[in-house]
Parts: structure tokens; sequence; C-alpha cells
């Protein structure tokens, strides 16, 4: 097989893995579209329990010290990423050397109530980012206020071996959230027969106070009626017990979903989120029609 053979061969192949990738993120990104306009906006003091999407502002838990690892801003959520520019005979190229997403928790108030969003497994869409480089693998300067919209400009032109990336949403801004939502804590049943189960297994340590109480014919043993009194007895104590203990607050709680539907918090509102999704299935659906088209002049024009 000829070279200009091969070299056919393998953008042909390329043009082929393009259309299927576009094809998939159309796919995904429209699906994402359809569970937003799909959702309702549920408020947090009457959620139903499930997948939901709520908005809010971001508030930080009680004494939580959320901040940015490169800039130090207090923040309620981050990402960040550290590059290297590298070269490769007369190419430069940015390779990542490390990076690190927050999964640290943090409230949502939409006025009604608030709820403790767990960002694990989120997809984040973040306004806030800074851009900014140096000379040492972490940064030793802050970056000056602004730096992160113009960072692309002297990308060309910067002679730092390094470049800083952090992503955060801030406290006090609206997040948009969708994810599954559901109360943890508070009054609930339980497993009484275990604590009962437990209690009459600590009044067997006790033979003697347990015939004492409960062998009302004094034959050194409970018949099955006396066993039977015994165990109401533990329930009795046990029910007592919980009732004169004090009752958490249920804590609402928005997670990654089971069921592996999508799990997005956004820096604006849910109609902006959605645009923000039909515009990359637009694009995914012009890069599959693009490199099919390419693909099909090619098997059209081209000997095989």
């Amino acid at each position: 097989m000829s070279g200009d053979r091969v070299e056919m061969w393998v953008v042909m192949l390329g043009l082929a893995v393009i259309a299927a990738y576009s094809f998939w993120i159309a796919i995904k990104a429209w699906s994402k579209n359809r569970i937003l306009e799909e959702t309702p906006t549920s408020r947090i003091r009457s959620a139903a329990q499930g997948y939901v999407e709520l908005g809010g502002r971001a508030v930080l838990p009680p004494q939580a010290a959320t901040r940015g690892p490169l800039t130090g801003i207090p923040c309620a959520w981050w990402r960040y990423k550290v590059e290297e520019r590298r070269a490769t005979g007369r190419s430069r190229s940015w390779c990542t050397i490390q990076g690190a997403t927050s999964d640290s928790t943090f409230l949502l108030d939409d006025g009604t109530g608030q709820c403790l969003v767990d960002p694990r497994g989120a997809e984040v869409f973040p306004t806030d980012s800074d851009v900014w480089y140096g000379p040492t693998e972490w940064p030793q300067v802050r970056v000056p206020k602004g730096t992160g919209v113009f960072g692309w400009l002297v990308d060309a032109c910067v002679t730092d071996k390094y470049r800083y990336t952090e992503h955060r949403l801030q406290p006090g801004e609206h997040v948009c959230a969708l994810g599954a939502f559901r109360s943890v804590g508070g009054a609930g049943v339980g497993d009484s027969d275990g604590e009962v189960a437990d209690l009459l297994h600590e009044w067997k340590r006790d033979q003697a106070a347990l015939l004492a109480r409960f062998d009302k014919d004094h034959d050194g043993s409970l018949n099955g009626e006396e066993w039977e009194k015994a165990r109401a007895a533990a329930r009795e104590q046990v029910l007592a017990q919980r009732a004169a203990a004090p009752v958490p607050p249920a804590v609402d709680v928005l997670s990654d979903p089971a069921d592996g539907r999508a799990f997005l918090l956004s820096a604006s509102d849910g109609e902006s989120l959605a645009q923000r999704f039909r515009r990359r299935a637009l694009a995914g659906v012009g890069g599959f029609v693009g490199s099919s088209a390419a693909l099909a002049w090619i098997l059209t024009h081209v000997g095989t």
C-alpha cells in the first residue's frame, strides 16, 4: 500500500471519528437541554423528594473556609489547573501538570429554605475565572484584578513557563442546580426492632434480674407468655427513650443522581443554561454534518 493511500485512510478514519464524536456531543447536549426544559424549578421548602431543579444564592455554611487554592479568594466551589509550556521542535503547547476540583459542600438559599449541595460528580458552569502566568509550578503572586478576562490575549507573547487557571462559584451568586433532592435526618421510625433486640440481649446478661422481673410462675425460666411480656417491656422502654431524645432537624441535600441523570450547577438561570446546551448541540450537529460531508466527498471522488 502506497504512502498516499495510507494517508488517505488515516484522514478518512479521522473524519469518521470526528463525525461519531460530534454526533455523541449533539445527542448529550440536546438531552440535557430537554431535561432543563421539562423540569420545572422547585422551591426548596416544598420540593418533592427526587430529581429537581432549584435556583438560589450560593451561601457558605457556618465556619466554612473554602478558598480557591491558587488565588486564596473565598468561594463556594472551585476548580483549578496548572499547565506547563512545553516545546516540541518549533511547536509549543500547554500540558496540564496538576489540578483539582472542590468537593466541599455549600448551601443554596432560595428565600424559602436552604439546601446543602454536595458538588461531587457535578458538571459545573462558573462565571468567575482567572488566568495568569508565572515562572514557578505554584504561583508566587496572587492574580491581579481582572486578568482572567484578558489572559488569552497575552498567551501568544508570554514568556513565563507556567499558566494558572482557577474557576469559582462565588458566595451570593445565583446558582441554577439540577440533581437528586432528598431529606436526611429528622424524625423517623428507624430500626426499632434492632434496638429492642439489643436491649433484650443486654437484659439476658443479668439472668437473676430478668427472672425476678418476668418469671411469674417462679420455675427458673421464661415461658412463651413471659418472654412476650419481656419483649413488650423492652419495646416500651425503647419508644420512651426515643420520645425523650431530642430529634435532629432534617437536612435537605442535593447531590449526584444515582440513576445517571445529569447533575448540573451553573452560575446562571435555567433558561441560560438550556441555551448553552442548545448551542453545544448545534455545534455538534455542525461538526457531524461537516465531517460526514468531507468523508462522503473523499469516498466519491478519490479512488480506493
